[in-house]
């Protein structure tokens, strides 16, 4: 066996083992869903998805930290006022719902989960997006609805396999709604019907 043979079989070994962490959709669809973190730590490297919704938390149990092959998290349904920063170190979540929490700002740590497609920060009282949100070219579904958002950056032009934002129960005049749908020409964005409430 040649020295090249070798060179290539250990390449192969080591790249199949990092892309094993990050999960197909087909396969992320499939694999089991922890609900109890204490179970979840028990097979760390098992596990994939884990849903700690509505378990009234205020904060993130940084044990968390341990599950290094974590694909989906579900943290909605608590009490979260922020996310720690060690969340962005969750380099292989595709999926990511913190909906109705109490978030004002949107944790920009979450732009370094660059492998993120779904994202739902639904029901919390987020009022912008940053600018980093561009880094998350991989991302399919934005679900911001009942947020207080104002602000929408034109680095929203690089998400470019958006397909779904929902914005309903956020009040936009008509020029805002068409601007956000120009800077995601490919995505369906929905919204509520504009208030004429002042006429």
């Amino acid at each position: 066996m040649t020295i090249r043979l070798v060179i290539f079989i250990l390449f192969v070994l080591v790249v199949s083992k990092v892309n094993g962490q990050l999960l197909d959709a087909i396969a992320l669809d499939s694999v089991h869903t922890y609900t109890s973190l204490e179970k979840a730590l028990l097979e760390p490297e098992k596990t994939y998805r884990l849903d700690l919704s509505g378990k009234k938390l205020k904060e993130l149990p940084e044990s968390i930290r341990d599950l290094k092959n974590l694909n989906a998290l579900d943290l909605g349904s608590n009490k979260l006022k922020v996310v720690p920063e060690w969340l962005g170190e969750m380099k292989y979540l595709q999926e990511l719902r913190i909906a109705r929490n109490k978030l004002v700002d949107f944790p920009v740590l979450i732009c370094k989960l660059i492998h993120l497609k779904r994202l739902d920060l639904s029901r919390n009282a987020l009022t912008g997006l940053p600018p980093c949100i561009g880094e998350l070219t991989e991302l399919t579904s934005l679900d911001l609805w009942s947020n207080d958002l104002a602000e929408f950056p034109e680095e929203m032009e690089k998400l470019d396999k958006l397909r779904f934002m929902d914005l309903r129960a956020i009040m936009f005049e008509e020029p805002e709604m068409e601007r956000i749908e120009g800077l995601v020409p490919k995505a369906k964005v929905y919204f509520s019907q504009p208030c004429n409430c002042g006429m």
